[in-house]
């Protein structure tokens, strides 16, 4: 089923990389990155102007806390404070840096980070017989972390049901995304489950659930983000104006407006000139309110 929600766009970024919004009710602002420029941004839909902390490294995603963020660069997770721009050394990668990158994150309902890969090898290339995927994981404090999931190689969709007791992941490569049971209480999944094919595009990207338990899922390469029921049907279809959506997030006072952020780095020079408006922020109405924000909740280590 499709719909004819409009769009429409917020922000000219002309982002390489634009990903994972996250909205913060205490600022009213949307939280968004760019993975390859990298840095941060903070976007005031009021005043319509955009604050940016440039990163020293490849920044895949972060978590926000009371004042700044939990950042997931290459190189690995850093407290970073917004007031004097101070990164603070956290946790090593559980990956090798050379190899992979963090992408796709969230938190769970009770505030633990979890984070997944991307393989993306740096110069001159990966001649590793090492598998070139790798689970998602839970940061467990104190350094640590915990590999969760099944390995994949490029992590997306991650979200948790209204209650906390599904968690939802992909692959975008494989064209998955799975469902798991979730202890809430552990932070363990369990019982993983094909919920989803995405046949269209690269495949799956990034993701958030509704009040209703429904999963929002940007469609790469496919223009769309899908609506799918927690049965894994899809319940609807929102046209975006551009190529590559990457990760629909709710926002608004009523959070019922889902920002959507793109991205451009696989577009030539001359298809950038030709569609300028790949990369920008988007948003339109959704027909039902998200959830709640969460912040980062320090763990004490295990």
């Amino acid at each position: 089923m499709s719909t004819t929600s409009p769009v429409r766009c917020v922000l000219k970024a002309q982002s390489l990389n634009g990903e994972n919004p996250v909205w913060d009710a205490d600022s009213g602002r949307l939280f968004w990155l760019c993975l390859r420029e990298p840095a941060l941004h903070a976007f005031d839909p009021r005043t319509g102007q955009d604050t940016s902390w440039k990163m020293p490294a490849s920044l895949g995603s972060y978590a926000l806390t009371r004042t700044g963020a939990v950042v997931a660069l290459r190189t690995g997770l850093f407290d970073f404070t917004f007031d004097d721009g101070s990164l603070r050394f956290l946790a090593p990668p559980p990956f090798d840096p050379r190899r992979f990158v963090f992408n796709d994150g969230a938190l769970d309902r009770q505030g633990r980070f979890w984070i997944g890969p991307m393989y993306e090898p740096l110069e001159p290339g990966d001649a590793s017989p090492a598998p070139r995927e790798a689970p998602f994981w839970r940061y467990d404090g104190e350094g640590k972390w915990h590999a969760g999931t099944r390995p994949v190689q490029i992590a997306n969709a991650l979200a948790w049901s209204p209650d906390g007791r599904t968690l939802y992941f992909g692959d975008t490569p494989r064209k998955t995304i799975w469902a798991a049971d979730y202890d809430p209480h552990l932070g363990l999944p369990l019982n993983e489950r094909v919920f989803a094919r995405v046949e269209e595009g690269s495949g799956p990207d990034g993701a958030s659930v509704d009040s209703e338990g429904f999963l929002w899922c940007a469609i790469h390469g496919a223009g769309k983000v899908v609506r799918f029921d927690p049965t894994g049907r899809v319940e609807r279809e929102v046209r975006m104006p551009v190529r590559n959506p990457t990760k629909p997030a709710f926002g608004g006072e009523d959070l019922k407006t889902i920002y959507v952020t793109s991205a451009n780095h696989t577009l030539s020079e001359a298809e950038r000139r030709q569609r300028p408006e790949e990369g920008n922020l988007f948003a339109f109405e959704a027909p039902v309110a998200g959830l709640p924000g969460i912040r980062f909740v320090p763990p004490s280590g295990k």
